[in-house]
């Protein structure tokens, strides 16, 4: 398994004198940046969880992963001792804090099309949805692809799943530069993508696994579902408009209320009135249910409302008048504002 290398905490260290960062992951040297420097270090068979030598890339006794903004061996060295001179300085820091520390330029993401492994939470984009659901999200349509029988051909199927107009001249050379710069490294051939799929996670369900990966550009996400087996079809990559995204959320009614319970099932309302039913009705049991709920309206109306079955569930009238309630709510306040 290997980390992403802007946004994963490393370890500080220092080898040879100089500041680095350690990981005991992989990390793919394609996410590299420009004037860095990536090296393995690796044990023995005798030992290898030991870091005996600095080597620019190891598959056997692999005992960590540094990356430095400075170059720690010759390029025509094939590898350097360690000896004692690795140590970890007892903290984790992201990338750009490292920066920070040693007054370092943060290098860019010059990637045209940067690749993101995928969340579990982000598990739903990569499969079938439904017609509502793909006009929510502004789904334009899916590449179906495979290898061939020998694994290193490229067969792809379009199948559109949104209007016509989405289908543009824009989007259609995007999307060709888009599966041409994948087609370079996780759609190269069934090999490769299986060694791709290993090396950066990503596991979005199915068995055996599938792995998601997204590129998002300024008007469009694409989803890319990867199946490395054998005779199937080995990946699926939907493309979404995030305009159309981004419009439907401005036109959905805002939420005024969340409801939580300690079974981790959330709700959230856009309807006042089934907002404060729900409290009526499910307040009581809370010490049961771990209930809690959030008001995030700036009603002054709702929100002395919801306070008022708190103080009633107790026997007790609200003190507050609806005045009291006309200043926004301060971000986190739970239980309308007064915490069990």
């Amino acid at each position: 398994m290997s980390i992403n290398i802007r946004t994963d905490s490393m370890q500080h260290a220092e080898l040879f004198g100089n500041p680095v960062l350690f990981t005991n992951w992989l990390i793919q040297r394609d996410t590299i940046p420009k004037d860095w420097y990536c090296y393995d270090l690796r044990g023995t068979r005798q030992s290898p969880n030991v870091k005996i030598a600095l080597v620019d890339k190891t598959a056997r006794y692999h005992a960590g992963t540094v990356l430095s903004p400075t170059p720690l061996k010759r390029k025509e060295t094939a590898s350097r001792r360690v000896n004692s001179a690795f140590h970890l300085l007892g903290e984790e820091m992201t990338l750009e804090q490292f920066c920070e520390e040693h007054s370092l330029e943060y290098p860019q993401d010059d990637r045209k099309f940067a690749i993101k492994a995928a969340s579990f939470d982000e598990a739903a984009l990569f499969y079938a949805m439904t017609p509502e659901e793909d006009q929510r999200l502004g789904c334009i349509g899916h590449v179906r692809m495979d290898f061939g029988h020998r694994g290193q051909e490229f067969w792809h199927t379009w199948w559109p799943r949104g209007p016509e107009e989405l289908n543009s001249p824009e989007f259609k050379a995007e999307l060709q530069e888009v599966v041409d710069e994948l087609r370079t490294s996780v759609l190269k051939d069934l090999a490769g993508m299986t060694k791709y799929c290993w090396g950066h996670g990503g596991e979005v369900g199915g068995w055996p696994a599938n792995y998601g990966y997204i590129v998002e550009t300024e008007n469009y996400r694409y989803c890319l579902r990867c199946n490395p087996v054998p005779g199937d079809y080995q990946a699926y990559l939907t493309a979404f408009d995030l305009r159309v995204q981004r419009q439907n959320l401005a036109e959905q009614p805002a939420v005024i209320g969340r409801v939580s319970f300690a079974s981790g099932e959330q709700v959230d309302y856009t309807d006042p009135e089934a907002y404060l039913q729900c409290i009526r009705e499910e307040l009581p049991d809370h010490p049961a249910t771990g209930f809690r709920y959030e008001t995030l309206t700036d009603d002054p109306a709702v929100r002395k409302q919801a306070d008022d079955i708190l103080y009633d569930l107790y026997g007790e009238e609200n003190p507050r008048p609806v005045e009291d309630y006309e200043n926004a709510p301060q971000e986190g306040m739970t239980m309308g504002g007064i915490s069990l």
